[in-house]
């Protein structure tokens, strides 16, 4: 039986390298172990903020996203003067 290294087991799941060199490692839920800047790269390629996939939102969900997230940085800019709910 060969022993097997833990640095040779723990490979970051988005660019097969070990997690333990070139980066600093990271535990993604439900998924392994990670490099953090693989994981982010992941995260953008993937359009997910937080938990939320942006890739499943349907048009209507997605323009509706757009409305409310502008809507919030008009409340918290009160100082710009003229609210603009549509860019």
């Amino acid at each position: 039986m060969i022993p097997l290294l833990i640095k040779d087991v723990m490979k970051c799941c988005f660019c097969g390298k070990s997690a333990l060199k070139g980066g600093t490692p990271t535990t993604v839920p439900g998924t392994g172990i990670a490099h953090q800047e693989c994981y982010k790269k992941h995260l953008i390629d993937e359009r997910v903020f937080k938990t939320l996939n942006l890739r499943h939102l349907q048009d209507s969900e997605l323009s509706e996203l757009s409305d409310l997230v502008q809507m919030e940085k008009n409340a918290r800019n009160p100082a710009a003067g003229e609210i603009d709910l549509w860019d």
